[in-house]
C-alpha cells in the first residue's frame, strides 16, 4: 500500500505493457518493493498490464495496493485497488501499516 502522485503515464502500442511513475507520498505496506527508506519524494515504476485501467491522471494522487511481481517490479493490475488520496486518510494508512501481516509470504 502507498500513496503517491502520478508523474507520468505511459501506455504504449496494444501488444506491449503500460508504465507509471509515481512520486511516493507515503509507503505502508511495501511487501518485497525495493524502495530506500524514507520512500517519501522517491520514485516507483510500475507496471500497468492493461492499457485502459487503471485510469491514472498525471498530477493527481492516489492510494494504490498492487502486487509485487516475481523480479521485485511493481505492478498495478486491472483489479487493482486505486482510489483518489486526501489527507484525512492519513490517520488510517498510518494504522494499517503498524499492523502485522499475518498472511504466507
Amino acid at each position: 500500500v502507498l500513496t503517491g502522485t502520478v508523474k507520468s503515464v505511459s501506455r504504449g502500442p496494444p501488444q506491449e505493457r503500460g508504465w507509471a511513475v509515481v512520486s511516493i507520498l507515503g509507503l505502508y505496506k511495501s511487501g518485497g518493493l525495493g524502495v530506500p527508506h524514507p520512500a517519501k519524494g522517491a520514485t516507483l515504476r510500475l507496471q500497468l498490464p492493461c492499457r485502459l485501467c487503471p485510469g491514472l491522471k498525471k498530477g493527481s494522487s492516489y492510494i494504490l495496493m498492487g502486487r509485487v511481481g516475481a523480479d521485485g517490479e511493481a505492478v498495478l493490475p486491472p483489479d487493482a485497488f486505486v482510489v483518489p488520496y486526501r489527507q484525512q486518510q492519513q490517520q488510517v494508512l498510518g494504522n494499517l501499516s503498524k499492523r502485522p501481516c499475518r498472511g504466507n509470504p
